[in-house]
């Protein structure tokens, strides 16, 4: 296994293990054979194991071993964000319903996330985004106009704007900047989503950059954990001796 560099590689396993789990009660390999296979500690498949335990796919028994798990409830997504990449393949692995795409001015402290004067315009995206579990995520994004413009015809619904950024422009993103709060879920978000209005909701502030350091996306999202669940994973470099 080649892995990423940047990603802990306890995360990268886990990957692989998800893509080849079969949900058909399957027995996995002992924490000796996956040391070898993947060629690193007991401690390292171990966090692997856990990730995959704690979402429902696997479940040990004991005197037996680690098992698939054969029921529907092995289908609930838990995920993992530790990298760009890992939001990316969110943008793959779920739908995007477009509601709107045009130029508009931008509130100032938009202007601002995006390095454009006061009073620029702006291209925005607003839409939803679905998983097998219905509407989880009600997305407002605003792009650079040049951006913004090369995109105007891009077909969205099962990408996301950076990963159509990085594919279609050939621009590598660098850095993400979140804010993550709590929130009630305002009305015209609450019925595209389909919850109560006032409904506690996850609502997160990500600008993007480039490599160039300039941002090339400044999203504000609500999203419903209850559908969509995902973990965080924050690492440290290894340090150097």
């Amino acid at each position: 296994m080649n892995y990423r560099s940047g990603v802990p590689r306890y995360l990268q396993i886990a990957e692989a293990l998800r893509d080849h789990l079969r949900g058909e009660g399957e027995r996995i390999p002992s924490e000796h054979q996956l040391c070898a296979q993947y060629k690193v500690s007991r401690p390292t498949i171990r966090q692997a194991l856990d990730i995959l335990v704690q979402e429902g796919l696997l479940y040990r028994h004991a005197g037996r071993g680690t098992f698939s798990t054969p029921t529907p409830g092995g289908d609930r997504k838990l995920r993992v964000i530790g990298s760009i990449d890992d939001m990316i393949a969110l943008g793959d692995e779920t739908w995007f319903k477009l509601i709107a795409r045009e130029m508009v001015r931008v509130p100032a402290n938009i202007a601002q996330s995006l390095h454009l004067p006061p009073g620029s315009e702006a291209y925005r995206v607003i839409g939803v985004r679905h998983s097998d579990t219905g509407p989880f995520q009600h997305v407002t994004a605003y792009l650079p106009p040049e951006i913004g413009a090369a995109l105007s015809d891009e077909d969205l619904s099962k990408t996301s704007l950076i990963g159509a950024i990085e594919r279609q422009l050939s621009v590598p993103i660098k850095i993400l900047e979140q804010v993550t709060d709590a929130a009630l879920a305002p009305r015209h978000v609450a019925e595209l989503l389909q919850v109560r209005p006032r409904t506690p909701l996850l609502l997160f502030e990500r600008t993007y950059f480039a490599m160039s350091g300039e941002p090339v996306e400044h999203a504000i999202t609500y999203q419903s954990s209850r559908r969509y669940p995902f973990r965080v994973v924050l690492s440290r470099p290894e340090r150097r001796s």
